[in-house]
Formats: C-alpha cells, structure tokens, sequence
C-alpha cells in the first residue's frame, strides 16, 4: 500500500501520527478487501492482526448460548484485533463481519512489534488512539445497554469513532491520564 491509496481512504492518519511516522506505518500494511457478508475474523478464533477500517463498515458481533448478538457496527478509522494484541490472549473478542464491500489495512502482531523497535513515535500516537478508542467504545456500550430476555445485560451501540476525536494532535502522558480519570 502506499501514502496516496491510504489517505485517499483516511485523510486524517497524516494528522493523528504525522508526516514522517506514516511511511514506516505503511511498510507493514497489507490491503485486503472483503466481499459483504465475507468474516474477517471469529469470536474467539485465533487472531495474529490489527486491521483497520479504510471503507466500508464491519459489524461486531460475539457468539453466546449459540445465537450471534449484535454489538453494533464500525466504520473508517477503525480499528479490530486491538484486544487480543494488547490483552496476550491471541483470541478475537467478537466476529468481524462486512456488511458492504470493505477494505482493511492489516497489520501482523509481529509487525507491529517490530514497528515499536523502527518508530515508538508512531505506536506511541497509534497506541494512544486505540486507548481512545476503546474509551469510546466502552462510553458508548455503557449508555446503551439493553437487557436480554434471561435478565442479562447487553451493551449494544454505535461503535465507531470520529476520526475528528482520534485525529486530534496527541496530548502528554498527564494530560492523557486526567482525561481517563475524569480529572481536571
């Protein structure tokens, strides 16, 4: 993949981790495209990636007593794999479905363990911006809850996060833990 077909899809990742941390980020892209209704990944399958949303949308959705509940839907600047990076566990934490024609941006575990070595700048800003995301997700999950008919909470929601919260220009570690802590 190169810089145009990338900000063609996302204009503001120039902005989010800057200019020069763009390039090493795209050496360890691969491009793939879906086909709707095509699974990118499975609730609790192995999963060895981050992939991000370039266009189109997926639909999160996790397995429970066999039936598929629907968490909602990400779009653009998106990403999934974050937690079973992050967490060690290696296992996808729902099934990622194309809902339309979609393209992904993919990057390995192992890649971006390596990008870490060649460009902390950029996994610090990309880390920051998964923190963010997760922040969001878990925000908007937690106002929408929806009660199953065993009694059981379900956290449905627009899962998607502006790309004008994430493309904001990073802020310092304090700053950082004020705005998760709800601190001024």
């Amino acid at each position: 993949m190169d810089e145009q077909t990338l900000f063609n899809h996302l204009p503001e990742l120039e902005g989010q981790l800057g200019v020069e941390h763009v390039k090493p980020l795209l050496e360890h892209f691969g491009l793939r495209t879906l086909q709707e209704g095509e699974v990118l990944v499975h609730d609790q399958g192995p999963i060895d990636a981050l992939y991000l949303v370039l266009s189109g949308s997926l639909r999160l959705s996790v397995e429970f007593g066999g039936h598929a509940i629907q968490l909602g839907e990400i779009g653009p600047g998106n990403w999934v794999g974050e937690l079973g990076y992050f967490s060690g566990v290696r296992l996808a934490s729902s099934t990622a479905t194309a809902c339309a024609e979609s393209a992904v941006a993919r990057i390995s575990y192992q890649d971006f363990d390596a990008l870490l070595n060649e460009d902390s700048v950029a996994v610090c800003r990309l880390t920051h911006g998964f923190i963010q995301m997760l922040m969001r997700r878990l925000a908007v999950t937690a106002n929408n809850p929806v009660i199953d008919p065993h009694g059981e909470m379900l956290l449905l929601g627009d899962l998607s996060v502006p790309w004008t919260e994430l493309a904001e220009s990073p802020h310092g570690v304090v700053d950082f833990l004020k705005t998760l802590l709800g601190v001024h």
